[in-house]
């Protein structure tokens, strides 16, 4: 697998998380219709930011050259997912819907492809 495909991929991933949080908070994470706090939606809002800024970051990123910064990108991502991984698998262990477990599943692929993908073309500067 290419950098470049790895990094398009969750781009568009955590664009699409980050729109889900952004439009519909409550089926993104509680798999809700009614019955959320207006304070809970907003602090759910609040995450999209993150999710829709590593997305650009990732896609601005998907045809650099190997480099330091490059590097860095890829250790970023590496640590983002692994930790969904496991925070997705405790929700899963305590109830979670099958958007939390269809999260956890996508974020295991990224963290198991940035690792190999990010070991093989680490640059030679590092």
């Amino acid at each position: 697998m290419k950098p470049k495909f790895i990094l398009s991929f969750a781009s568009i991933y955590l664009a699409l998380v980050g729109l889900g949080l952004l439009i519909a908070p409550t089926y993104m994470v509680l798999d809700l219709e009614t019955g959320s706090s207006p304070l809970l939606i907003s602090q759910l809002r609040a995450m999209s930011d993150v999710f829709i800024g590593i997305a650009v970051l990732n896609w601005a990123a998907r045809n650099a050259e190997a480099s330091k910064a490059r590097d860095a990108i890829f250790l970023g991502n590496i640590v983002g997912f692994c930790l969904s991984v496991i925070l997705g698998i405790n929700v899963s262990i305590v109830g979670g819907s099958m958007v939390s477990y269809t999260y956890t599943a996508t974020s295991l692929f990224c963290a198991i492809s940035f690792i190999l993908v990010g070991r093989a073309n680490m640059s030679s500067a590092t």
